[in-house]
């Protein structure tokens, strides 16, 4: 299996030494800012960037790697990140544009033209992509999708530096399973270039209605990840064992991790607080779950880092 080098030494930079996936997201800003208008009347945009800030310093020489966005607190905030975190830097605008048909299909958006060369020149280890995917929505934004995330995987490619993909999916519940693995199968195909999914969690009635051949062969054999979607770390525990036995290597989780922060941006010091102990048992948790997370050149697509060969 040909891996360019750049690409290799992204791998390398958001994993541990084991090769697993241990990652905190904090690219958030829509949702955030919901979180935080729950305890201050107005909001600013010094305010996310002070939660993000905080949340670095507390928390990101704990993880293989940080997801930040380029909108609030960048770059200033790469100054609170441990130098053994690798960064990755998401590129896509908060929210999604909504189709004017009568499917109301979700496209997304990135946020700036040169993302891509930007994230390069700046040094980053990875870019992430989010892609809004539903079965349902009309081929036209099917196509539009798709387009978005072959130019940014070629883009990607050109500038050799590791791709991330992210799907979100909006299925009825009993059909969110297939929605993911069918966004899985497409965006394997080489033309995206993608080299890791961040996926919602792969959940199902039992352990049986599902097995890990079944999502190797959809998705190539490719490492995935998966995120928490704001999810209480109780539930979300159990479902990063589930989901490694499934051939997840491991998790790119946010709010699960420090959703109590917000609540304490009056008073900073509390916040710390707050995040050098809840937030790090929380982290702590999940980092056990996933002990049997497979290591990205394990998964079926590299076959062992013996069989990866390096190209320029």
């Amino acid at each position: 299996m040909k891996l360019s080098v750049g690409k290799f030494r992204g791998f390398k930079r958001i994993t541990n030494t084991f090769g697993q996936f241990q990652m905190l997201a904090l690219d958030q800003r829509g949702s955030l800012n919901k979180m935080l208008s729950q305890f201050k009347e107005k909001v600013e945009p010094q305010d996310l960037s002070t939660v993000k800030k905080e949340i670095l310093k507390a928390l990101s020489d704990k993880v293989t790697a940080v997801l930040i966005d380029g909108e609030y607190g960048f770059p200033d905030n790469l100054k609170y990140i441990h130098n053994q975190a690798g960064v990755i830097l998401s590129l896509e605008k908060s929210g999604y544009k909504e189709s004017d048909d009568s499917t109301k299909s979700r496209m997304s958006e990135i946020y700036r033209k040169d993302a891509v060369k930007y994230a390069k020149k700046v040094g980053v280890d990875a870019i992430k992509l989010l892609i809004y995917w539903s079965d349902n929505s009309s081929e036209k934004v099917k196509e539009q999708q798709k387009q978005l995330v072959e130019v940014v995987g070629h883009q990607c490619f050109e500038e050799d530096i590791l791709y991330i993909l992210e799907i979100l999916t909006y299925e009825p519940k009993n059909s969110k399973k297939e929605s993911i693995l069918n966004a899985m199968r497409i965006f394997s195909e080489d033309k995206y270039n993608v080299d890791l999914f961040k996926v919602e969690p792969i959940l199902t009635e039992s352990h049986f209605d599902i097995s890990p051949k079944e999502v190797y062969e959809r998705s190539k054999g490719k490492p995935w990840v998966i995120l928490s979607g704001g999810m209480d770390i109780e539930q979300f525990k159990e479902i990063v064992k589930w989901n490694c036995q499934l051939g997840s290597s491991g998790f790119l989780a946010g709010r699960v991790i420090w959703k109590g922060a917000p609540a304490y941006i009056n008073d900073i010091d509390l916040m710390q607080l707050h995040l050098k102990t809840s937030g790090v048992y929380n982290l702590e948790i999940l980092k056990a779950s996933a002990f049997d997370a497979i290591p990205f050149f394990k998964t079926p697509y590299f076959k062992g880092i013996e069989n990866i060969q390096l190209t320029e």
